[in-house]
């Protein structure tokens, strides 16, 4: 399994991909929502990693409710805007919520 190298800053150093997808949901819906398709070397194969581990319906439940938990720590003004989604007010954000009924 891939892994980042020991002196890749403070917060994926040293973690392998499957590490990260599951304590690190920041960086995962940050690749999700923000990364195009022109990564390169290590950033292509976390990308992947990252787009095959959400294609699991069960997965990414997983992280959703990984990142709904992880922005209730943050202060509002703090969020990312790839993260308000997650937040409880995120229709008064800008995002649309859907009714399934």
């Amino acid at each position: 399994m891939s892994k980042f190298p020991e002196n890749f800053g403070t917060e994926l150093s040293g973690k392998d991909f499957s590490q990260v997808f599951e304590t690190c949901p920041k960086w995962v819906e940050c690749v999700r929502e923000t990364w195009t398709d022109n990564c390169t070397g290590l950033f292509l194969e976390f990308q992947q990693f990252i787009t095959l581990r959400l294609a699991d319906i069960v997965s990414r439940t997983e992280h959703e409710t990984r990142c709904r938990e992880y922005v209730k720590t943050l202060k509002p003004e703090k969020v990312p805007e790839y993260l308000l989604k997650y937040t409880k007010n995120a229709s008064q954000r800008g995002t649309t919520e859907l009714s399934l009924a």
